[in-house]
Parts: C-alpha cells; structure tokens; sequence
C-alpha cells in the first residue's frame, strides 16, 4: 500500500469495531502496518478499500506519520464519522440463476465430517475450502449436502470470511474433483444442487 492512498483520519479501535470502516461501516480489514498503539487500518470491502489509522485506547495522535517529509502528518483521534451507525458485513445475497456463491480454493486436505458421497468418518480427508457470502449462506450450503461431508468453518475474529469445508475419501476424490471443476465453470463461483448430484452421481 502507497501512503498517498492512506486518509489522514484516525478513530479509535472501539469505535472501528463498533462502527466499522470510518467511510462505509465494513467491519472486517486488515492491518498491514502497526506500532506504538496505533495501525493502518484498510476496509476489506472491495467496493471501497480505503484506508484510516486507528488508534488504541489512550493514544490521541497517530504514532505513525503519513506522507513523507516536511508534508509528513500525524493524525489526532477524532469521533468516529459513522457514530451512530452499526458497523455491518457481507450482505445475504444469492446469485442471479439460483445456487449459491461457492468460491473454491480447490481441492486440498484438511479435516472433515467424512465424505460427501459415503459419510465416512470425521478426520484428514482430501477437500474443497470454499468461501461463501455469509454465515447464513453457509449454512445453506452446508444443507445441500444432506449431512455428509461438508461444515461450516467460520471464526469470531474473521466473520466475513466465512467458508464450507467438503470432504472426501479416497475412493471419491475424483467426485470432488468433479465438484471442484463443475463450480470454478462459474465466472464468480456458484454451486447448485445440480451439481452436487452430477458429481456424487459421476
């Protein structure tokens, strides 16, 4: 990140929790620099990625300079410009021709409940870690399985990055494989019942 993209706006890290981006109220981002209570903070929503400093509690000016030179500045903490306004996350959206958004990160290994064509049991099965919408789209992927192979993966510190782990045995990883292609035929990553059968029935 070059710093002329870096607003020179700090808040405080309650506040950017509470409210999320101090521009559009994206409550997931990352911080690429930090130190001495304080961080470059940037809004993970692609629509915006814009970048504030946010500070931690008792520090009321930037540790961090932006710029460089004598046009180098130190931002003083200030209201969140969003206060008020509850921060908010990925939205619950389905695609246009019905599925739902399944991005995969292709087949791999990792523990799952078993195998989406067998059941099997719970353990390191090769997989597909898909990222989804939300955590309620998730949910519904999961369901399209019928309770085989597949679970929700989604962590309190990253809730817009929540994923769908399907797994399977040995014998059907060419099923998964299947499933694998079928999905990434999509520009944006779909999944659709139909393709679940196609690959369970392959």
């Amino acid at each position: 990140m070059t710093q002329d993209k870096i607003e020179s706006i700090a808040v405080s890290g309650n506040e950017l929790q509470e409210f999320g981006c101090p521009y559009c109220g994206y409550r997931s981002g990352s911080t690429p620099v930090s130190g001495g209570g304080g961080a470059i903070w940037q809004c993970g929503d692609n629509d915006c990625g814009r970048s504030c400093v946010v500070l931690a509690e008792g520090v009321s000016k930037s540790p961090i300079g932006l710029g460089s030179g004598k046009e180098t500045i130190y931002p003083e903490l200030q209201d969140h410009p969003r206060r008020g306004i509850p921060a908010h996350g990925k939205s619950d959206k389905k695609p246009e021709n019905g599925g739902e958004f399944f991005r995969s990160r292709g087949v791999g290994l990792d523990n799952t409940p078993g195998c989406f064509i067998c059941g099997g049991n719970r353990g390191l099965h090769n997989n597909i870690a898909a990222f989804v919408q939300c955590k309620e789209a998730g949910k519904r992927v999961v369901a399209m399985f019928d309770g085989k192979g597949a679970c929700l993966d989604c962590r309190e510190y990253e809730p817009d990055r929540v994923q769908v782990k399907v797994g399977a045995c040995k014998m059907h990883t060419p099923n998964l494989e299947r499933l694998s292609q079928l999905t990434a035929k999509e520009d944006t990553g779909v999944l659709t019942k139909e393709m679940i059968q196609e690959a369970v029935s392959m």
